[in-house]
């Protein structure tokens, strides 16, 4: 760092940044199409709405998978980061910790949904509320790493 202000990024954090970007735009596109799935009605269509939301929650899930793998990978955006701005560490630590344990929440919603789509609608009225805390958490988190993106390359480190 030059100063108070922040170094410009190198050809590593913007080869780590676009990554980021390209993984989030699609993992944001992933969950719109969800969402939009999840509004539809299920009255005497239960099945069939399920394997809709499977299909969808299927894509979002592999989604978010490639993202947590694209900025948790050695040259990707969190080690930068780390390197450049390790006053960030914790909240990347949390991050990441999130963002695996909503991939987690994810596969078992995966069988809760399976389940429907075999017929046991018992597990039906949780599916569309946990789908949209899932998502709901998700764009939190993606707020949460623009905001370490911005104060990395935006805001000087802090003095204390």
């Amino acid at each position: 760092m030059t100063g108070n202000r922040p170094s410009p990024a190198d050809t590593a954090q913007r080869a780590a940044l676009k990554g980021a970007e390209k993984t989030q735009d699609a993992l944001t596109a992933a969950q719109e199409h969800l969402f939009r799935v999840l509004r539809r009605p299920q009255p005497s269509r239960e099945r069939r709405w399920a394997e809709a939301v499977q299909t969808e929650l299927s894509a979002a899930v592999a989604a978010l998978r490639e993202h947590r793998l694209e900025v948790e990978r050695q040259e990707g955006l969190y080690a930068e980061l780390r390197r450049d701005a390790p006053w960030t560490e914790p909240r990347i630590r949390q991050i990441g910790a999130q963002l695996r344990r909503t991939e987690a929440e994810a596969a078992d919603l995966q069988v809760e949904v399976a389940r429907v789509m075999e017929g046991d609608f018992h597990a039906l009225p949780a599916i569309r509320a946990d789908a949209e805390r899932m998502l709901r958490t998700l764009g939190d988190l993606m707020s949460n790493e623009a905001d370490l993106i911005w104060e990395r390359f935006n805001e000087p480190a802090a003095l204390d």
